[in-house]
């Protein structure tokens, strides 16, 4: 195995404080994957693993690999490290972006979730993990959604994020344009809307439009929709936290495709 100590100018320990930091890749496309557990569900999920950064009470005997492997002092691990109680193991895992193409490609194979502007790395990252268990083909993160390379979301997804096709910051403009053409239709929701989720016919491509925690969609997100429903819930509630909404939508969805 291969040392590095703690150092200010320690460029690899730099770009990965620096990817965690702004909830994106590292210089050369890797992404940090926290803990044993996510690190198998990449691995799993065919990623490769491009190093591994062991703390130095921690063994890696359980992992089978070829990847270079470096071990940290733990002052130098907690530079690194996204959680409080960290398990001493971080790798770098190479991961596939996809494209607006390759999720509007997929659209046939069941919705797209449509995140828009989300805060809650739990949210989210539970979202893609619904979205993955009910046969959507992908999830879009609309510009000020939290980083889908947030640490937390990655978390929260449980693997998910390393297969389904996820694609951020895009323009909700640019997103109905390029639905339109392509006889997507976007459906969002709201407590008012006189008809319910289950009048939809889930068989035709759609894409589901989920809003902000605490506002919901706003007026303007509302106008984009080809058509809006409700969640049918009992009086005086009115509305569902995000990510449990999302999986009441998604599950009529696979409900009404026959996979259950």
């Amino acid at each position: 195995m291969d040392t590095l100590s703690l150092g200010k100018h320690n460029p690899r320990l730099a770009d990965i404080r620096r990817a965690i930091n702004g909830e994106t890749l590292t210089d050369d496309g890797l992404l940090p994957v926290e803990g044993p557990k996510l690190i198998r569900e990449a691995q799993d999920s065919g990623l490769k693993i491009a190093a591994f950064f062991v703390r130095s009470d921690v063994s890696t005997e359980n992992f089978s690999t070829k990847s270079p492997t470096f071990v940290l002092d733990q002052p130098a691990f907690r530079k690194i490290q996204t959680t409080e109680s960290s398990q001493g193991l971080i790798a770098l895992v190479q991961v596939t972006p996809a494209s607006l193409g390759d999720i509007v490609s997929n659209s046939t194979k069941g919705p797209v979730v449509v995140l828009a502007g989300l805060q809650d790395p739990g949210n989210a990252g539970t979202i893609i993990r619904v979205a993955e268990s009910f046969g959507a083909s992908g999830c879009i993160g609309l510009t000020n959604t939290v980083g889908l390379y947030n640490s937390k979301v990655v978390r929260a997804s449980a693997g998910s994020i390393f297969r389904l096709p996820c694609v951020w910051d895009v323009r909700l403009d640019d997103l109905v344009s390029t639905f339109r053409g392509a006889g997507i239709s976007l459906i969002g929701t709201s407590p008012h809307a006189p008809e319910t989720i289950d009048a939809w016919n889930w068989r035709s491509r759609t894409a589901i439009l989920i809003g902000n925690e605490g506002r919901g969609l706003g007026e303007s997100d509302l106008q984009e929709c080809d058509k809006v429903l409700r969640i049918p819930l009992h009086a005086p509630v009115e509305s569902l936290n995000s990510a449990i909404a999302a999986s009441v939508i998604l599950y009529e969805s696979f409900k009404q495709r026959g996979l259950q």
